[in-house]
């Protein structure tokens, strides 16, 4: 697969639009599920798409790829789950401090910053560290809506003991494989001259482009790089900022959540709930059993575990007439058929599926879908209908819930860890190489250790020996 590591570039819409198509084909297709706030994002953020279209320069097949393979990643890792208010990142690992954002660089990017001489391989778990990498990409991700970061590694004191080849093997997949476009450098402050070989060794993982963003600093040239009020008080600089966790203040969502397809307005009924009013013709033609409500069921009849909603659809007018079906959420749902026409008294059943894994209530309980509806032209085909500057539609806005006994769906039990086998293997090879090296270094200095007091006790001699022949030729 191409990284590129953020080559700038021109993004059209068009090509947004193509890999948000290719995705919502590859999802039909395929019959895979995803998180809902992944399929969403995948609807609603072109900002998101372009992204990977930048990673892979423009490539519309490997930008497909790399995003089916986040969307996997994510709902096997829990990305969207994790907060450190539900127990799924350990929240004493945050607070040390070890890494956290702080500061921009030159460039005006976010900081995230990793005090390298806190952090002891040995008395953490390995796992654990990396959710915590993982929750701090989404939060400064949420925190500057998806622009760069710079991440900054402050070497000031480490050594060897720091030394951390697996995680830092993971921070950089984490930007080559799940988090596109979002590197803009990696400086390198105040590297002890010791850890050397291991950064020739990490140049290795790191494609050519992402090569020329490392950058290693010190004091003296920090500000190069670094905007002169983020540069720390331990770097020469003037910013006393103390680092203190704070957990993170999600934006909370209102409750009820705009139609963008409609004019709407929220009235409260007797029992005090809300409910949409919209205005709409006096004589509807459109007549939707059992209600105006989706209730989504499990299904299993075509062989797929599936949540599922059907109405039925009457034409109650005495003319023909068509319908078209719009949702909020367009990946989330398949909806078959989402346009049609029905002749007086005729009826059509209208079938409703819900995408996701671990579906709760809440994560459908906010959309809608809009059913329009027209009175049929025999003069022209349907599009060309539809393309008629009506004076009122017929319009019906569908809420959805999901039933009790379904409350929350499990599609599978257990997921598959989307690990790169190979590179863990190489990992593995290379903490051996600098274990190895660094045993090397130690029986090495003890040599070198025995060689000089060899070389101590044969001067001894010599010069014992050499006194001893002069003392007796002296004599003599």
């Amino acid at each position: 697969m191409l990284i590129s590591f953020n080559t700038i570039m021109d993004i059209s819409l068009e090509s947004i639009s193509a890999l948000r198509q290719s995705f919502e084909d590859k999802l039909n297709e395929q019959n895979e599920v995803f998180h809902p706030m992944d399929l969403a994002k995948i609807n609603n953020s072109d900002s998101w798409l372009k992204r990977f279209l930048i990673h892979t320069e423009g490539n519309q097949e490997e930008a497909l790829s790399m995003l089916w393979n986040v969307c996997e990643w994510r709902k096997s890792f829990g990305v969207n789950e994790m907060s450190e208010s539900n127990g799924t990142v350990r929240i004493d690992y945050l607070e040390e401090g070890i890494m956290f954002p702080h500061g921009v660089d030159k460039d005006g990017k976010l900081m995230f910053i990793i005090r390298c001489k806190l952090h002891f391989k040995a008395s953490k778990d390995s796992e654990e560290c990396k959710k915590c990498a993982v929750y701090w990409f989404e939060r400064m991700e949420r925190l500057t809506n998806g622009d760069q970061i710079t991440i900054f590694f402050d070497m000031m004191g480490s050594g060897l003991s720091n030394l951390d080849m697996e995680f830092t093997n993971y921070l950089i997949n984490l930007l080559k494989m799940y988090y596109p476009a979002f590197l803009n450098y990696i400086i390198i402050y105040e590297m002890p001259w010791v850890l050397n070989a291991a950064f020739k060794i990490i140049k290795t993982w790191l494609p050519a482009k992402a090569v020329k963003k490392i950058k290693f600093l010190s004091k003296h040239n920090l500000n190069e790089y670094v905007s002169k009020e983020s540069i720390m008080v331990s770097w020469g600089g003037e910013d006393n900022y103390k680092f203190n966790f704070e957990p993170e203040t999600k934006r909370i969502e209102e409750t009820k959540k705009k139609v963008h397809f409609a004019e709407t307005m929220e009235v409260k009924n007797g029992s005090g709930d809300i409910r949409d009013i919209v205005c709409m013709p006096k004589e509807l033609k459109l007549k939707i059993n059992p209600s105006e409500v989706l209730t989504f069921n499990k299904d299993n009849s075509n062989g797929y575990n599936e949540l599922m909603a059907t109405l039925t659809f009457i034409n109650d007018y005495k003319d023909p007439i068509a319908f078209k079906i719009k949702t909020t959420c367009l990946v989330k749902y398949k909806v078959r058929p989402s346009t049609g026409t029905l002749t007086p008294q005729e009826s059509i059943k209208v079938t409703f599926v819900l995408n996701g894994m671990s579906i709760k209530q809440t994560d459908v309980i906010r959309d809608k879908f809009l059913v329009l509806v027209i009175p049929v032209v025999e003069t022209k085909d349907i599009a060309e209908m539809w393309k008629i500057q009506w004076e009122t539609k017929e319009q019906h806005i569908l809420k959805c819930k999901i039933s009790n006994e379904n409350e929350t769906v499990n599609n599978w039990n257990s997921y598959d860890q989307n690990h790169n086998n190979d590179l863990e293997q190489k990992v593995d090879k290379l903490m051996k190489v600098v274990t190895t090296l660094e045993i090397s270094n130690r029986v090495l200095s003890q040599h070198m250790r025995y060689v000089k007091y060899s070389l101590y006790i044969i001067l001894l001699i010599c010069l014992f020996a050499f006194g001893f022949l002069w003392a007796v030729f002296y004599h003599k």
